[in-house]
């Protein structure tokens, strides 16, 4: 193909440690530029970002126009149909990577003749409460109805989300050398905290809200300071309950122990200074943050609803949100044996998690399905 393809990434967000915004840039990033051009919509999210600056220094325009915002809804709805009205010739692909506001961004891209419209999964659960789920359960069929193609980062996020479609599966890949353990990033951060390097330091990374169930591990770190005095954790990420779970570890008597840090660009150097990787999800489309942990050789310990293709290391013990915190105290505690931190880039590109492997493919991909529409 002599001219680039040119796609638009609709996505809820480009936050730091928002597993989506890290599948968008660290394709983004790696796909070739003479081949592919990228350009963003935010769909939710008007935070700026530092991700903004590497996208328009390579080439992509980044738009926001929400779907859903109070009492703008019909606004915004005009101002989605008036965009792919004036831009939808400039884009041969659309790939939505929001499921139930997809159903509005879909259906003025297929109005307005984008040929390839993809629609892709990256969790297992489409809300976290019921008003939500009543809400999605009528958008996300209307999104499924506009979009021809289907995608999902884990077998189960599509077979949940697509039933019986057939979809096509791309790994969360990650640059596996950002994540090579670094003594040096460890005492670094360590120091800046004032955590020695005897302390036992348990790590989160993630958004601070329902899903990702912060609420839970702060009741295990309850029980594991109760045995363990010389421990820490370190929950990186923001998010809705911030405030909410830094008043719980007051209730619990342990927010000198526990640190809430905001995202951050260098996310890797934080891996670096945890012991122990603990992600207690309600649900997950995959996890990018194990992959990310596990490479950094952190022993993981997550809760049993995480795809079982997040599991690239034998340092990782999975546990039901129904046991007891002392269970899962316990199985952290079984972690604070000091071991060789070792790099696992190995398990990274074993199990198709390499960037730049993954995507090349996902070029070859989109370069297929121009060529079958035209």
């Amino acid at each position: 193909m002599n001219n680039k393809v040119k796609i638009l990434y609709i996505v809820p967000s480009l936050r730091l440690c928002n597993g989506v915004a890290s599948y968008a840039m660290n394709y983004f990033k790696n796909i070739d530029k003479s081949k592919i051009q990228i350009d963003f919509l935010i769909a939710n999210s008007n935070e700026k970002s530092p991700y903004f600056d590497d996208i328009k220094k390579q080439g992509g325009d980044i738009f926001y126009i929400p779907f859903a915002n109070g009492k703008k809804i019909i606004q915004n709805i005009t101002r989605i149909k008036r965009f792919f009205k004036e831009n939808a010739k400039k884009y041969s692909i659309v790939h939505c990577h929001v499921l139930n506001s997809g159903a509005i961004y879909l259906h003025y891209a297929k109005k307005y003749g984008i040929k390839v419209r993809i629609l892709h999964s990256h969790v297992t659960k489409t809300a976290d409460s019921k008003s939500h789920e009543f809400r999605n359960k009528i958008l996300l069929p209307v999104a499924i109805r506009n979009a021809n193609h289907f995608c999902a980062c884990s077998d189960s996020a599509g077979k949940r989300i697509f039933k019986d479609k057939k979809f096509k599966v791309i790994n969360n890949a990650i640059d596996g050398s950002r994540f090579k353990f670094n003594q040096n990033d460890r005492d670094e951060i360590r120091k800046q905290y004032k955590i020695d390097d005897k302390t036992f330091v348990i790590g989160n990374v993630g958004r601070l809200c329902n899903q990702k169930n912060q609420k839970f591990l702060l009741d295990v770190f309850k029980l594991i300071q109760s045995q363990k005095k010389d421990t820490k954790l370190m929950i990186v990420g923001n998010g809705p309950l911030e405030k909410e779970l830094k008043e719980y570890a007051n209730k619990l008597s342990i927010e000198d122990k526990v640190f809430f840090i905001n995202t951050r660009l260098d996310i890797e150097k934080m891996y670096q200074a945890f012991d122990v990787f603990v992600l207690p999800s309600i649900y997950e489309g995959l996890g990018i943050v194990l992959i990310e942990a596990q490479t950094s050789g952190l022993p993981c310990v997550v809760s049993d609803v995480v795809p079982k293709e997040a599991k690239i290391s034998d340092k990782y013990e999975e546990k039901s949100l129904n046991d007891t915190y002392q269970e899962w105290a316990d199985i952290i505690i079984k972690n604070m044996q000091y071991e060789e931190r070792i790099t696992n880039i190995d398990g990274v590109i074993k199990n198709n998690y390499d960037i730049k492997t993954e995507a090349k493919k996902l070029e070859e991909y989109y370069i297929q399905l121009v060529i079958e529409r035209k």
